[in-house]
Protein backbone atom coordinates (compact mmCIF):
# COMPACT_ATOMS: atom_id res chain seq x y z
CA UNK A 1 0.00 0.00 0.00
CA UNK A 2 1.59 3.71 -0.91
CA UNK A 3 1.57 6.31 1.50
CA UNK A 4 -0.90 8.13 -1.04
CA UNK A 5 -3.89 5.27 -0.31
CA UNK A 6 -3.49 5.03 3.30
CA UNK A 7 -3.97 8.78 3.46
CA UNK A 8 -7.20 8.29 1.24
CA UNK A 9 -8.30 5.12 3.44
CA UNK A 10 -7.76 7.24 6.81
CA UNK A 11 -9.20 10.22 5.34
CA UNK A 12 -12.45 8.69 5.22
CA UNK A 13 -12.92 7.36 8.52
CA UNK A 14 -15.54 8.83 10.46
CA UNK A 15 -15.04 10.27 13.89
CA UNK A 16 -16.68 10.88 16.49
CA UNK A 17 -18.30 14.27 18.32
CA UNK A 18 -15.85 13.09 21.52
CA UNK A 19 -13.03 12.37 18.98
CA UNK A 20 -13.05 15.71 17.28
CA UNK A 21 -13.45 17.37 20.58
CA UNK A 22 -10.39 15.86 21.81
CA UNK A 23 -8.49 16.63 18.07
CA UNK A 24 -9.53 19.83 18.47
CA UNK A 25 -8.35 20.47 22.32
CA UNK A 26 -5.10 18.95 21.63
CA UNK A 27 -4.38 21.52 18.76
CA UNK A 28 -5.20 24.71 20.42
CA UNK A 29 -3.62 23.43 23.71
CA UNK A 30 -6.78 23.95 25.31
CA UNK A 31 -8.66 20.49 27.43
CA UNK A 32 -12.01 19.21 25.93
CA UNK A 33 -14.24 20.38 28.26
CA UNK A 34 -12.95 24.37 26.69
CA UNK A 35 -13.57 23.73 23.99
CA UNK A 36 -17.21 22.22 24.57
CA UNK A 37 -17.98 25.41 27.19
CA UNK A 38 -16.91 27.89 23.79
CA UNK A 39 -19.16 26.00 21.74
CA UNK A 40 -21.67 26.07 23.76
CA UNK A 41 -20.79 30.06 23.97
CA UNK A 42 -21.60 30.36 20.50
CA UNK A 43 -25.27 29.52 20.68
CA UNK A 44 -25.37 29.02 17.34
CA UNK A 45 -28.71 28.68 15.27
CA UNK A 46 -29.25 25.88 13.41
CA UNK A 47 -29.96 26.81 9.77
CA UNK A 48 -33.14 26.75 9.25
CA UNK A 49 -33.18 29.01 11.57
CA UNK A 50 -30.43 31.41 10.18
CA UNK A 51 -31.83 35.22 9.70
CA UNK A 52 -30.80 35.61 5.87
CA UNK A 53 -29.30 39.24 5.33
CA UNK A 54 -29.33 40.59 1.50
CA UNK A 55 -26.33 42.99 1.51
Amino acid sequence: MSKEQSREDSSEEIISMDELTEILAEAEGVTPEEIEQGAEELDLAPPEEATVLNE
